[in-house]
């Protein structure tokens, strides 16, 4: 999962030369084989690029490199792929995404870091969580309208879990004789506190079932603490019940999919949960359009909006824009003038330019503000970008 608090910490990188890699990937399949080959000749363009450039020397550029071009012979890191994978690497930084979007096959090597590709997974309407649990396990997905990837969030695997530690824990409790000859009080495992059920093996269900759906809450709150957007639960209707009831899960949204996740391909989750969201980001989406036009089709209100990329992106720095419309792949090359806190387009990119829409896409983020990924279209004539102003 790609979030705010990457894009925080990437962004407070002060160490040139940066290096930006972006590949399009594969989950599966021999085509994995062209993504390692594909990586291969992106590191061999960032090192020309660092030595002719920046002044590296060739031993210096491939000891840069070294992070991501170590990931070359790991097979096992292949293996685990999704739609689209990020490196960013600069002195003493090191960052690499599995991101659920598929991006552009680029390197950019510059003063600081480029993350317009990954705009996508931030803005309002970019990505959601996906919360699949069942009896037997449970799945946490960083998911976009293009694609989802499972998280590594560390969540327990099942009421299984709960039923061993009871059991052990009654071993304990018993007379010496009646315990396994092969466990000890100092094997570290975690206790359950058990009740007497007697006879009653569906309190015992349940009772092992809440405790179980207990763990999976406290660890995906753990896991989606930088993490802002909607959740999405796929479960039947009893786990949906308890984990609505005794979760408190930031974001879930009232809507989920009914079912059992365990039934469903991978794609076939993805549709479903997207199914929630969509009409909610659409929404947001549209009403966000819909307020840009009304304000900037009113002269009296027109002041309140701009779509030169050289003043949305100083209005953003200022903490200006509370709302950001970004035509898809749309990028505006130019110069920002500390001296004169003014921002120049360029007609074509050079070497120091930044891309100003990415610029203020970024700082909005940073500063609170909205930004939505729109289509040309969607936008005033010959513009990149919108901005509606906090003042």
């Amino acid at each position: 999962m790609f979030c705010k608090h990457d894009l925080e910490r990437l962004l407070t990188v002060d160490a040139a030369p940066a290096v930006s890699i972006f590949l399009p990937t594969h989950i599966a399949g021999r085509d994995i084989r062209q993504d390692v080959i594909r990586l291969r000749n992106l590191l061999s363009k960032a090192q020309d690029q660092l030595c002719e450039k920046h002044g590296l020397r060739r031993p210096d550029a491939e000891a840069f490199l070294k992070p991501a071009s170590d990931l070359l012979e790991q097979n096992e890191f292949w293996r685990h792929m999704d739609r689209g994978l990020a490196i960013f690497l600069a002195k003493g930084v090191s960052a690499i995404h599995r991101v659920p979007v598929e991006l552009p096959e680029e390197v950019v090597v510059n003063s600081r870091f480029t993350l317009r590709p990954l705009l996508p997974l931030l803005a309002d309407d970019g990505a959601f969580m996906i919360l699949a649990v069942t009896a037997g396990r449970a799945r946490l997905f960083c998911a976009t309208r293009h694609g989802i990837a499972e998280e590594d969030a560390g969540l327990p695997q099942g009421v299984a879990e709960i039923h061993a530690e009871t059991n052990y824990e009654n071993n304990l409790h018993s007379a010496p004789p009646a315990r396994h000859a092969d466990r000890t009080d100092r094997g570290g495992v975690s206790m359950v506190k058990t009740h007497n059920f007697g006879e009653d093996p569906e309190e015992l269900r349940k009772a092992h079932l809440i405790e179980y759906l207990g763990r999976v809450g406290g660890r995906v709150r753990d896991h989606l603490k930088p993490f802002r957007g909607p959740l999405v639960l796929v479960a039947d209707e009893e786990i949906q019940g308890h984990l609505r009831k005794d979760a408190h899960l930031q974001g879930m949204l009232e809507d989920g999919v009914v079912t059992n996740p365990d039934v469903l391909e991978i794609d076939d989750l993805h549709r479903r949960a997207y199914a929630v969201v969509r009409p909610m980001f659409e929404s947001t989406r549209r009403t966000a359009v819909e307020r840009f036009n009304a304000l900037y089709g009113d002269r009296n209100t027109a002041e309140r909006t701009t779509t030169r990329a050289e003043d949305v992106m100083v209005a953003a720095r200022e903490g200006r824009v509370g709302v950001l419309l970004v035509a898809e792949n749309g990028k505006v090359w130019g110069h920002f003038r500390e001296d004169y806190h003014r921002a120049f387009p360029l007609h074509h990119e050079t070497d120091g330019a930044i891309d100003l829409v990415e610029e203020a896409a970024t700082e909005t983020l940073l500063r609170g503000g909205e930004v939505h990924v729109v289509t040309k279209e969607e936008l005033p004539s010959g513009a990149s970008t919108a901005a509606i102003l906090r003042f």
